[in-house]
């Protein structure tokens, strides 16, 4: 018996409910998913990938600028690292990713071609939509249509329609696109990736007859249960964000994802290693609505129930198909004639240090088929690095797998202000000579080039925003401040987040070759009892604990946390602890500093436990409400100059924490700490992976 059209459609989309859908804080458990699809053994792997910049598009919605470079992302990820035939990669981007197109290449290149055993990769960046309340992807000649008219988008339910026509039940969907706009087509220093919708607007004649050509195809049958993993980066009233970086721009959330898949290596433990996915999407801070969404519940709910897995099981021995199994962070793209020199894609070096990436970086080939060689940065531009060897007698290859070797970052490192879209005129000359007055700031053009706050007017008083325009508690003034006195009243909060930013910086747990696990517990008071556990380790095959870089993160005022640090090397280690609350204020355990300094070391193949057992002051989480940034760093050598700084400060605070006085002091200090004695780099910090491992936790103050 046939269904009617309308019952089938709802009844295909109710066998969904159940499926692996991913949110922004769902990334870690679905993205285990879409690796475990990656690393099957199979005859083939095929992959259609869509991105779309070139909109038509004004006033309510914009074109956007990361979409290309989405797709590139993950080209290259798949290629590189799962080993795809490029020759099994479709591509559509821009003016080409019309609809029919889109339609077309599902249809011939996945349909057509795919069997039983074949792995399937669907990726679309660019705007999505609603028509009648169902979630849409906009294509190329996508339009804003007027009252009562017809729209020419994709509905996900003829999406997901036309993957299970696919022969193969190995299929991963990923759409970094978004629904819902709120009628303004920027947040923040972000662009909005979804087209407004109305209500009168109605599907297109070629939509409907797609759904009714599968309404006669399958209702005959039993519904399709396929499994499609299918990653989002929004639902519903999510956003979903389009972000410039220092020299290029891309989707967050699919940076995000393709960097820590950068990151697998043989043997570790995938959930742990994805965890670091959500620190991402958390620390895009997007306006608070977004933070508390009714789906968190369900999302955490759902990342609970992921599990750890072995990747020489999820991969086997060649998992990027060149037998090299190591993390990764980059690759040789192209040669010179002479084969000294070319280009290197950076692609798995995280986000903010990427953007900062200088000359004389250094980076080892990891491919064990191939002589020990070290290639060095001599400029970049984007994603993109101009390389050269360093081993007398030794040529590059293209396609050479790389992993960070010396981290170079420049001196004089600036806050990147932007000013908010809202501010008249007048106000935005104002506030352009008083940040050009500023030391350690630098301006911005809003939406258009990177940023590291906003300064913005909201209510009666001017304040700094998050990138996404979340007001940055403790910044907002008296009424009738004026634009002058406001800059210069924020001058401490800018080199707070400056602090924040340079720290952020040495961020490097993937990448660091010091061999060393850190675990943060966090105990509730009432009842007593572990909240939380979140595991890292630079060496992942140290890491087999199911909640591993997967929890609840939300933390109640007066819960306390605990630090455990395990020193797996032959060397004394040297240890500090710095925390960011949600207005960027510096704090450091008072238990890693004097008169406890004996407490900032671990000794060889020993551990450490943060405050001690003996410490008189606990560390309890303490209000305001929002993000809190963890960072551990772990020094083969002194930090002698940042411990002189902290002793310092001001006296201990009845939460166990004392507040750094002088952040921007403190993080240049501990720079300077970190700099390798061997390097001769002007005006830059070298920082060698071999020497220091930065961890960064996270967790939300409720």
């Amino acid at each position: 018996m046939k269904l009617p059209r309308r019952q089938f459609l709802q009844s295909i989309i109710a066998g969904f409910a159940g499926s692996q859908i991913c949110f922004p804080n769902q990334m870690a458990w679905a993205a285990e998913s879409y690796a475990q699809n990656l690393g099957q053994k199979t005859r083939r792997k095929l992959a259609f990938l869509v991105g779309i910049n070139q909109y038509d598009a004004k006033n309510e919605w914009l074109p956007l600028n990361g979409c290309v470079t989405d797709i590139e992302l993950q080209k290259e990820l798949l290629i590189h690292r799962f080993g795809f035939n490029p020759k099994d990669i479709l591509t559509l981007s821009d003016r080409q990713a019309t609809r029919a197109n889109i339609i077309d290449g599902i249809r011939d290149h996945l349909i057509s071609q795919a069997l039983p055993d074949d792995v399937v990769i669907v990726h679309f960046s660019g705007h999505g939509s609603q028509i009648q309340s169902q979630p849409s992807l906009v294509a190329a000649d996508g339009t804003f249509a007027g009252a009562n008219g017809t729209v020419n988008d994709i509905t996900i339910q003829s999406l997901l329609l036309l993957l299970q026509a696919i022969a193969t039940d190995k299929i991963t969907c990923i759409l970094d696109a978004g629904y819902s706009n709120f009628g303004n087509p920027i947040a923040g220093n972000f662009r909005i990736r979804a087209r407004p919708s109305r209500k009168e607007w109605k599907l297109s004649p070629e939509e409907v007859a797609l759904q009714q050509e599968f309404v006669d195809k399958f209702s005959d049958k039993a519904q399709p249960t396929k499994p499609i993993v299918l990653l989002q980066a929004a639902i519903n009233d999510q956003l979903c964000i389009d972000a410039n970086w220092n020299g290029f721009s891309s989707g967050l959330f699919t940076y995000a994802l393709t960097q820590q898949l950068w990151k697998i290596d043989s043997g570790s433990s995938l959930s742990t290693v994805l965890g670091n996915v959500i620190n991402a999407s958390d620390h895009a801070v997007l306006p608070s609505k977004e933070l508390n969404s009714p789906e968190k519940e369900v999302q955490i709910k759902q990342l609970k129930t992921l599990s750890s897995y072995d990747l020489d099981d999820v991969f086997g021995k060649k998992n990027d198909g060149k037998g090299n199994n190591q993390s990764v962070d980059a690759f040789i793209q192209t040669v010179s004639s002479d084969r000294r020199s070319g280009d290197a894609w950076l692609g798995g070096i995280p986000i903010m240090p990427l953007s900062y990436y200088g000359a004389g970086s250094i980076l080892a080939i990891v491919d064990a088929s191939l002589p020990p060689n070290l290639v060095q940065v001599k400029s970049r531009d984007g994603l993109i690095a101009k390389v050269e060897t360093m081993t007398v007698g030794e040529s590059l290859k293209p396609n050479t797998l790389l992993q960070e070797k010396v981290r170079v970052l420049p001196h004089n490192l600036k806050l990147s202000v932007a000013l908010d879209v809202g501010l008249s005129k007048v106000e935005r000359v104002d506030a352009t000579s008083d940040i050009s007055a500023l030391s350690n700031i630098m301006g911005v053009n809003a939406t258009e080039q990177y940023a590291d706050c906003l300064f913005g007017y909201q209510g009666s008083s001017y304040g700094l925003f998050s990138v996404g325009r979340s007001p940055i508690l403790g910044t907002f003034g008296a009424v009738g401040e004026s634009v002058s006195t406001a800059m210069r009243r924020l001058q401490p909060q800018l080199d707070s987040l400056l602090a924040a930013k340079l720290i952020h910086l040495t961020t490097n747990q993937n990448s660091s070759l010091l061999n060393l696990k850190v675990s943060l517990e966090a105990i509730s008071s009432i009842p007593s009892r572990i909240k939380m556990i979140v595991n890292q380790s630079t060496n992942p095959k140290e890491i087999n604990l199911h909640e591993s870089g997967v929890f609840d993160k939300s933390l109640t005022v007066g819960d306390r946390l605990s630090c455990i640090l395990q020193n797996l090397t032959d060397d004394l280690l040297h240890v500090i602890i710095f925390t960011f609350d949600p207005r960027g204020k510096m704090m450091t355990p008072s238990f890693v500093t004097s008169p406890y300094a004996n407490d900032s070391t671990i000794p060889p193949h020993a551990s450490l436990i943060i405050p001690q057992p003996i410490a008189p002051f606990e560390w309890n989480v303490s209000a305001p409400q929002g993000l809190v940034d963890v960072q551990i760093i772990v020094s083969r050598s002194p930090l002698t100059q940042t411990l002189i700084l902290l002793d310092r400060s001001s006296r201990q605070s009845l939460t166990g924490l004392v507040n750094v006085n002088a952040p921007l002091e403190v993080a240049k200090a501990l720079l300077t700490d970190l700099h390798s004695k061997n390097m001769a780099i002007e005006d830059g910090y070298a920082l060698d992976m071999n020497d220091w491992a930065t961890m960064e936790f996270s967790y939300r103050v409720a």
